[in-house]
C-alpha cells in the first residue's frame, strides 16, 4: 500500500508540473479534455484574426485589437509596442522606438521638400479610419444637384454650373492618401499574424508529437520507478526557471534520473566485461543491460548503446557547467533542449523495458493499480 501512495503522489506532483495537452487520464485511464493552453489559445486567435482580414469582416481599427491580445497571448514586448503606437498615435517629435514603428507600418511619407528629412504618417490608425469614414460622406454631399440648362438662342452654347467638381477631387485625394496608410498598416499586421500563426502551428505539431511520446513515457517511468517522477519534474522545473544556475543544475536532474531506472534494471554490481558496474557508473549499468537483453535486436541495442555514450558524455559537460555556478554559460535553451533529448531517450529505454517485460499498457497498468488498491 506504501507503494501505491508513493505512485499516485509521484504521478500527481509530475502531472501539475507537465500536463499533457492534448487532454489528461484520470486514475481509472479515463481521459478528460482540458482547458486550452496559452499557446492554443494564440494559435485559436491567430487563425482567426488572418480570416477577419483576409475576408474584411470588421474595420481596421479592431484588428489592431486583437493583434494586441495576440502580443500579449505571446510576451511579445515589441509587438506589443508596435500596435501601441498604431492605436494610439505617434508622439512629435518621433523617438527612435517610434520611428521603428511606423517603418514597420509602411508609413512613410514624402520626403521634406526643403531639407530632404524624412517624414512620416503619424496619424493613429482608428483616426485615419474616421477621416475616411468622414470623407467618404463628405464626397456625397458635395454630390451636383441636377439641373437643365437651355437658352431661348440656338446658337448660342451654355456651359453647365462647375459645381463642386474641385471640392470633391481634393477630398478623393486625401482619403486615397489615408486609405493608403490604412492598407499599409493593415498589411503589416497580416504579415506579423501570418508569421506568428505559423510559428504557432509548427509548435503545436511538435507538441502533438511528443505527447504522444509522453504518454507512454509518463506512465512507464511511474511504474518501473515511481520516485523518478519527481526528479522528471525537478529537470522541467529547472529548464523554466529565470534562474541561470537552475539551467546548469539541469543536467544534475536528469542524471538522477537516469540512475534512478539505471537502480531498478540494473543495481550496482560487480564489473561486467571490464566496465565497472558501481553505483555512479549508472550509464554503464544501463549499456549492460541493454546489451544482455535477447528480445532486442542488435541494431536497436546499438542504437540506444550509443545514444546513451553520448549522452554520458554530455551530462558530464553540463554537470561540470553547474558545478561552476555564475560563470557556467549555459542558456536556457541549451538546458531545455538537453531535458528533452534525455527525456526522448529515456523513452527509448522505457519502451525497450516495457518490450522485455511485456509491460500493460498505460490504461492496463492503472487498473491494475487501482485492483490492488481495492484489495
Amino acid at each position: 500500500m506504501a507503494h501505491l501512495e508513493e505512485f499516485q503522489v509521484t504521478v500527481e506532483t509530475y502531472n501539475s508540473l507537465a500536463c499533457n495537452t492534448l487532454g489528461a487520464r484520470d486514475r481509472r485511464g479515463r481521459t478528460y479534455e482540458m482547458a486550452p493552453t496559452r499557446r492554443e489559445t494564440a494559435l485559436s486567435l491567430a487563425e482567426e484574426l488572418l480570416t477577419d482580414i483576409e475576408l474584411a469582416r470588421m474595420p481596421p481599427p479592431d484588428f489592431l485589437k486583437k493583434a494586441t491580445r495576440l502580443a500579449r497571448l505571446l510576451d511579445d514586448i515589441d509587438a506589443m509596442a508596435w500596435l501601441s503606437f498604431e492605436m494610439t498615435g505617434y508622439p512629435s517629435p518621433l523617438n527612435k522606438a517610434a520611428v521603428d514603428a511606423a517603418a514597420k507600418s509602411g508609413r512613410k511619407a514624402p520626403n521634406d521638400k526643403n531639407d530632404g528629412g524624412a517624414r512620416w504618417y503619424t496619424t493613429s490608425l482608428s483616426q485615419l479610419q474616421a477621416d475616411v469614414d468622414a470623407g467618404m460622406l463628405q464626397i456625397q454631399a458635395a454630390a451636383d444637384a441636377p439641373v437643365s440648362v437651355s437658352s431661348a438662342n440656338p446658337a448660342q452654347f451654355v456651359m453647365a454650373p462647375p459645381g463642386n467638381t474641385q471640392e470633391r477631387g481634393a477630398i478623393r485625394n486625401l482619403v486615397g492618401v489615408q486609405q493608403g496608410v490604412i492598407g499599409k498598416v493593415v498589411g503589416s499586421v497580416h504579415q506579423y499574424v501570418s508569421e506568428r500563426e505559423i510559428e504557432l502551428r509548427f509548435g503545436a505539431a511538435v507538441e502533438s508529437a511528443f505527447a504522444v511520446v509522453r504518454n507512454d513515457v509518463d506512465a512507464r517511468i511511474a511504474k518501473l520507478a515511481p520516485t523518478a517522477a519527481v526528479k522528471l519534474a525537478s529537470a522541467f522545473e529547472n529548464a523554466s526557471s529565470n534562474n541561470p544556475e537552475d539551467w546548469a543544475n539541469a543536467a544534475a536532474a536528469c542524471r538522477r534520473l537516469l540512475k534512478a531506472i539505471a537502480d531498478e534494471l540494473s543495481p550496482a554490481g560487480e564489473p561486467v566485461g571490464g566496465r565497472p558496474m558501481t553505483d555512479d557508473k549508472y550509464i554503464n549499468r544501463l549499456i549492460s543491460w541493454i546489451v544482455n537483453q535477447g528480445k532486442i535486436g542488435s541494431t536497436l541495442k546499438d542504437v540506444v548503446t550509443s545514444d546513451l555514450e553520448d549522452f554520458g558524455k554530455r551530462i558530464d559537460a553540463f554537470d561540470d557547467a553547474g558545478h561552476k555556478g555564475a560563470h557556467a554559460e549555459v542558456t536556457q535553451y541549451e538546458a531545455s533542449r538537453f531535458i528533452t533529448g534525455a527525456y526522448l531517450l529515456i523513452g527509448d529505454i522505457l519502451s525497450l523495458w516495457a518490450e522485455v517485460t511485456d509491460a500493460p499498457s498505460v490504461p492496463e497498468a492503472v487498473v491494475e493499480l487501482e485492483a490492488i488498491k481495492a484489495d
